[in-house]
């Protein structure tokens, strides 16, 4: 009883009772998010772990039901995995994360004489990467020539390091959030996405990218026009051949006409 009395008491051992979280953590969605987490205690004996979701449980103490890992469950959900131990590590690995996942956690652990829920909880924001563009000409299309950029982004504070880069589908050799262009050619059509290095679960959707062959497009009138004047030509000179032809065969005629005659 008298345990139970000081733990009670502001700044008498109940001090020692805390879970230390880490900053709120921005992910991308498809990616493995390991929440880094430690707690203490006086000198008492873990037997249970929890981790709660603050959109699931309605009790912000984590004191009921649901959890999303529960040591004492055969149940747990397969995105969740606990990395941490009984003692002092209270990690948590959240594979596969997604949208559905974007939440405040908390972390509470029973000891054989009391229970503790860290208040504070950490945040997690799970977002898409995208492919957005920027170019030299600011309007019209892009055509042969031209200069553009694709960057790899993602809603979330800092810049991205290393990245996948995909074409049709196909992987690029290319590992910077930035893919440059600096003279396009019709080659460089195609549908580009992005992924976190090692995990295309978080890839992007596809960006298209039309490349204009102006160059191509000219010379198409002139390969036309040629080739209805050159039809032209040959049926003036079929009708010219053909007419002389039968002049020469009237001629003929009338020669051999005054000659029988």
């Amino acid at each position: 009883m008298l345990r139970i009395l000081l733990l009670l008491l502001p700044g008498v051992l109940s001090a020692d009772w805390n879970v230390k979280y880490p900053s709120p953590i921005c992910a991308a969605r498809g990616s493995n998010v390991t929440i880094d987490c430690r707690f203490t205690y006086p000198q008492e004996q873990v037997k249970r772990v929890l981790w709660c979701s603050m959109r699931l449980n309605l009790d912000q103490m984590c004191r009921n039901s649901p959890y999303v890992y529960d040591s004492e469950a055969n149940s747990n959900q397969n995105n969740f995995k606990y990395i941490g131990n009984k003692t002092s590590d209270c990690s948590l690995l959240i594979s596969n994360i997604d949208q559905t996942h974007s939440e405040k956690y908390k972390f509470r652990f029973i000891t054989n004489t009391n229970m503790w829920t860290g208040d504070s909880g950490v945040e997690i924001s799970v977002h898409d990467l995208r492919v957005s563009m920027s170019r030299s000409r600011a309007n019209g299309s892009t055509i042969v020539g031209d200069s553009l950029n694709l960057t790899c982004t993602l809603n979330c504070p800092g810049d991205l390091a290393e990245v996948q880069w995909f074409k049709n589908g196909d992987p690029i050799q290319q590992s910077e959030p930035v893919l440059t262009f600096s003279r396009v050619t019709a080659e460089d059509t195609g549908n580009y996405s992005c992924s976190l290095r090692n995990f295309k679960t978080t890839v992007s959707e596809e960006f298209t990218i039309y490349i204009e062959d102006v160059a191509g497009f000219s010379i198409i009138p002139i390969i036309v026009v040629s080739l209805v004047s050159l039809v032209f030509i040959i049926a003036a000179v079929m009708l010219i051949r053909r007419s002389a032809y039968t002049e020469q065969e009237n001629d003929s005629t009338i020669y051999s006409t005054v000659m029988n005659g």
